[in-house]
């Protein structure tokens, strides 16, 4: 385990925190450590293939008329706007989602 993981590590069980040390890593690459470790649980969205894939099924679960009109035009998938996605998510290399907090 490398000196960076150990630390994450020891700061997550300090603050009673038990995530998986992977996604842990890339949310304190882009935000550091200390507020990866206060901020991961408000930010975490889970892991995806892509951004688009969790935009389309956040919608999915949050937005009733997405929902209707997508069910309801089987095969058909809407264009995003994913500029706009990533202004409020960062998906990361290994597949990891995390909300802007």
């Amino acid at each position: 385990m490398s000196r960076t993981a150990e630390y994450l590590t020891a700061l997550a069980e300090d603050a009673g925190l038990f995530v998986e040390l992977e996604a842990l890593t890339d949310y304190a690459a882009h935000v550091g450590a200390e507020y990866a470790v206060a901020s991961f649980e408000d930010a975490y969205e889970g892991e995806w293939s892509t951004l688009e894939d969790f935009a389309h099924d956040r919608l999915m679960e949050t937005d009733d008329e997405y929902r209707a009109v997508f069910e309801s035009c089987r095969g058909w998938r809407p264009s995003l706007d994913m500029a706009a996605w990533e202004c409020d998510y960062t998906h990361t290399a290994s597949g990891h989602v995390f909300r802007a907090v």
